[in-house]
């Protein structure tokens, strides 16, 4: 780790905490012109610079993104469809 003297403290970049609430602030556009909500996550990883999975750790705390997430797997046919699904209830 490089030492950084005190001085240099304030050209370090902090990011703000995301939150699920955030994240689907942010690609509210994209839904909005019909992109899915798998899409719009990748592409606000990659326009974040985040990894994917960082992305996915912070939408797993909301139960509405996962099915959401989890209802265009199972329309694309990612994943089978289970008795669990409560997709219908987050319209």
């Amino acid at each position: 780790m490089k030492y950084v003297p005190h001085w240099e403290f304030k050209s370090i970049m902090i990011t703000p905490p995301r939150s699920p609430e955030k994240i689907h602030h942010e690609i509210a556009d994209m839904l909005a012109n019909g992109v899915n909500y798998i899409d719009a996550l990748v592409e606000y990883a990659r326009k974040n610079d985040l990894e994917i999975e960082a992305v996915a750790d912070i939408v797993k705390k909301s139960t509405i993104l996962k099915e959401k997430i989890r209802g265009e797997a199972v329309k694309l046919k990612l994943v089978e469809k289970d008795d669990q699904d409560i997709t219908e209830l987050c319209k």
